[in-house]
């Protein structure tokens, strides 16, 4: 992140820090080598630094960890109390800091390629065909040269959909009512988060005007699709 860049970050209230560091370290803890941010939280009576691992906001408790000559040390840090935050190794994640004004840009190696993209999908419905026992066909219609941005939230579309998914089906009246009512799932990128039921093909558009921070949790995406069954 540049200097001008950072000129473009608003003023946030430590609240608001501390649920951003939660996104930032719950997309990191998925990876096989995590970078958690790093901070320095004052409070009102000392402080504490470590890598932030998670704000529990109705304990009002944050956990920082950090290890020394290979012993691990964990601190507890009530949230009333902090009054300033320092951050740092987030420099990928302006996009949230900025609430979508910094754009959002996917490393090299994060972007698929239109054949990854065809697999992911086509091993999605096969999950599908099991979990439902029956075949659920997925359709995304590629343009000829998809921008590299596309390709990525193409690719978070897929893994939101088969965690969403998967969801549905624990829960037998919903199982049984999506699979009664669909055959198609079809989604878009759009600039709005939408579902439409018709002729057995659920139509799902996915906001992606702040990037992915205005995907749908899969909680959401989840209640918006049984609503339609």
């Amino acid at each position: 992140m540049d200097f001008k860049t950072m000129l473009q970050l608003p003023v946030l209230n430590t609240n608001e820090v501390l649920k951003i560091l939660q996104e930032i370290a719950d997309i990191e803890r998925k990876k096989e080598k995590p970078q958690m941010p790093q901070v320095t939280i004052s409070t009102h009576s000392g402080g504490a630094s470590g890598f932030f691992v998670n704000y529990d906001s109705e304990k009002n408790v944050v956990l920082l960890c950090d290890i020394y000559d290979r012993k691990a040390q964990f601190q507890y840090l009530e949230t009333l109390s902090i009054s300033s935050i320092s951050m740092s190794n987030i420099n990928k994640y302006g996009y949230l800091l900025s609430d979508g004004k910094i754009p959002f840009t996917p490393e090299d190696d994060e972007i698929p390629t239109l054949l990854q993209l065809k697999k992911e999908i086509n091993y999605l419905e096969i999950e599908l065909k099991e979990v439902f026992d029956k075949k659920v066909t997925i359709v995304y219609e590629f343009e000829e040269n998809p921008e590299n941005l596309d390709k990525y939230y193409i690719s978070k579309i897929v893994d939101l959909l088969k965690e969403t998914l998967s969801k549905i089906a624990e829960d037998n009246l919903a199982k049984e009512a999506f699979t009664e009512s669909i055959s198609t799932v079809k989604f878009t990128l759009g600039k709005e988060i939408k579902t439409t039921l018709e002729e057995e093909t659920l139509s799902i558009t996915l906001d992606t005007t702040k990037g992915l921070k205005s995907f749908p949790t899969s909680k959401k995406l989840q209640d918006l699709i049984e609503k339609e069954l």
